[in-house]
């Protein structure tokens, strides 16, 4: 999705679409680091919490440059969560443990908004169209009729496919489930100072990849820098998303 293109050929429409993605975007960025603090206060440090990050408040979470990304491209990042792995009790099992903590919450949160689009779904459409599409195809991430639910291009809509008021809601519920998923899996590629590299750090390497702030950002750095150049991250997170999100669909359905 060209959000750019959009912004410069259609400004209202790029406007309607921010309505739903910003508050998407924010409940993806701060409960994330919210889940970071928490779990890192419960294993002992209370460094996040001290310094006021143990909190849904967008304005201590929010990364100018990481939040347009996010915005515009589905993946990003947030402030990092300040962490003193010496005051955890268990080492780097409790690095792992905040580590994972938001992307688990991010995860619970797709899968939470999912779920109630498949409720929603069996009130939002008319039976005429549930006779016609199955829900999965209706909500499925390759599906046109997804596309026009995210966009809420109103003149695909026949006045019988929905009942009203209906659009707003699965609008809303699908975008806070795809920034969901896509912030989850972007934060576990495994390069510094993202959370797969702890992952992959506490797990395999028992603890023994330790980087630098400059390092980090290096290698935040080199991954976007290949992923504008070449493409590859958005394609290998659609990919993994299509996948994940088909696969909770059809359990569920």
């Amino acid at each position: 999705m060209d959000l750019l293109k959009m912004l410069r050929d259609n400004p209202m429409q790029f406007l309607d679409f921010s309505l739903y993605r910003v508050p998407a975007v924010l409940i993806a960025l701060c409960c994330h680091e919210w889940g970071h603090a928490f779990v890192a206060y419960l294993c002992g440090d209370p460094t996040a919490k001290l310094m006021h990050r143990m909190t849904l408040n967008p304005l201590r979470h929010l990364d100018p440059v990481g939040t347009i990304m996010l915005f515009f491209l589905g993946f990003g990042w947030a402030k990092p969560v300040p962490v003193n792995p010496h005051n955890f009790r268990n080492g780097r099992w409790d690095d792992l443990k905040v580590s994972i903590a938001g992307i688990s919450v991010n995860l619970l949160i797709f899968l939470g908004c999912t779920l109630a689009l498949v409720g929603v779904t069996y009130y939002a459409w008319t039976p005429e169209m549930l006779r016609i599409y199955s829900l999965q195809s209706l909500l499925g991430i390759n599906s046109g009729i997804a596309a026009n639910i995210m966009m809420g291009n109103s003149a695909f809509f026949a006045d019988s496919m929905l009942h009203p008021g209906a659009l707003p809601v699965l609008r809303m519920l699908m975008q806070i489930a795809h920034i969901n998923l896509y912030i989850a899996l972007f934060n576990l590629v495994p390069v510094p100072p993202l959370d797969g590299y702890h992952v992959l750090n506490d797990l395999v390497l028992r603890g023994r990849w330790q980087i630098t702030q400059r390092q980090a950002q290096i290698g935040i750095g080199v991954v976007l820098a290949v992923s504008f150049m070449t493409n590859w991250l958005s394609i290998a997170l659609n990919f993994a998303a299509t996948g994940i999100q088909n696969f909770i669909l059809r359990f569920f359905m």
